[in-house]
């Protein structure tokens, strides 16, 4: 009996002590841990590396925007001022003093016949800005195409003085035959003809592109110079594949328009940009749009015509301003004169 009891109670504690003794975690290798603990390290490195690359991207998207705002405020700029005007302002210094008597000399020279030359103290030649205008600093223009009030005289196709080819972003009016040397440089082209009706005038602008490959593009120029289809552009090897637009900006807005982040609000604001703008009435107080997006060419203007001067005939020309695309190379937020191709 007692056997019969000690072998129950055997039983029962080897029952009792089964549970206890699977539940007990086995010991992990030595092995094992060390390589818990390496993956452990590769998952922290990985984090720590993912979160130094987005640092790194947003670190770059700030710079990139910086840059984008930098470009943005660059002042707009007036080629016409920068290229085609001259302030003249004598000299004070005392080297110019001491020069006096020199330059009376000269004159007195020049008057006997004898050739001179001006010296530099005589004349200063300067960047010319709104402020000298209002300020009624004296002026010289480079030509008669332009007025010493920041105004160039664009002629029609007909003009006898003054050319109907316009570089925007030189702000230089050329004839035709300074726009044979420089045709890619030719963004717009104006051309007044009674050719489509002999009673209501057609005034266009006209792109370079559209005036070479177009086979109708020569009635535009029908009038005193030009009677049949050989019109100078049809020639020309290279032509600029602008833009143009008619805008609904007045004067005073275009006054206002001061940086590159202000010219291009306006400019994706205007709608039917094509190769060519036709008006049948005289276009005093309009502002047209010109854009170009070439390879070797990108640039946004404005071209502001305060009168609009004749018809169709030898005298009709328009009294413009301009403002273009302001490229800064020092990053000092004023356009830099180098970055536009100044010589012909």
């Amino acid at each position: 009996m007692k056997q019969a009891l000690l072998c129950t109670f055997c039983i029962c504690l080897l029952v009792i002590s089964l549970p206890l003794t699977a539940q007990e975690p086995a010991k992990k290798s030595k092995a094992v841990k060390t390589a818990e603990t390496a993956n452990q390290k590769s998952r922290e490195i990985s984090e720590a590396s993912g979160q130094i690359m987005n640092e790194s991207q947003q670190v770059a998207s700030n710079v990139q925007q910086t840059v984008a705002n930098a470009k943005a405020v660059v002042k707009i700029f007036e080629p016409i001022l920068r290229f085609r005007l001259k302030k003249k302002a004598a000299s004070e210094s005392p080297v110019a003093s001491a020069e006096a008597p020199v330059a009376a000399q000269q004159e007195q020279a020049a008057g006997s016949g004898e050739q001179t030359a001006t010296t530099q103290s005589d004349m200063q030649a300067t960047y010319v800005t709104p402020s000298d205008i209002a300020s009624g600093t004296e002026i010289i223009a480079e030509s008669a195409a332009y007025n010493t009030d920041g105004t160039a005289n664009l002629g029609s196709q007909n003009n006898k003085k003054f050319g109907c080819y316009i570089d925007m972003m030189r702000g230089a009016i050329l004839d035709e035959v300074d726009a044979a040397g420089q045709s890619k440089s030719i963004d717009l082209i104006f051309t007044a003809t009674n050719a489509f009706n002999e009673q209501v005038p057609m005034y266009a602008f006209l792109t370079p592109s559209y005036v070479k490959n177009d086979a109708f593009a020569y009635n535009f120029f029908k009038g005193v110079n030009y009677k049949d289809r050989n019109i100078p552009p049809a020639s020309w090897e290279e032509v600029n594949e602008s833009e143009v637009a008619m805008t609904a900006l007045t004067g005073d807005k275009f006054e206002k328009i001061q940086n590159n982040n202000q010219l291009m609000a306006v400019i994706k604001q205007v709608r039917g940009f094509g190769q060519k703008v036709e008006s049948r009435t005289k276009l005093d107080g309009k502002v047209i749009a010109v854009k170009t997006e070439m390879g070797d060419r990108t640039a946004y203007g404005l071209l502001y015509i305060m009168n609009h001067y004749g018809t169709t005939g030898e005298n009709g020309y328009l009294k413009v301003k301009i403002k273009v695309t302001g490229f800064d190379a020092t990053g000092d937020g004023n356009p830099d004169a180098s970055m536009y191709q100044t010589s012909y």
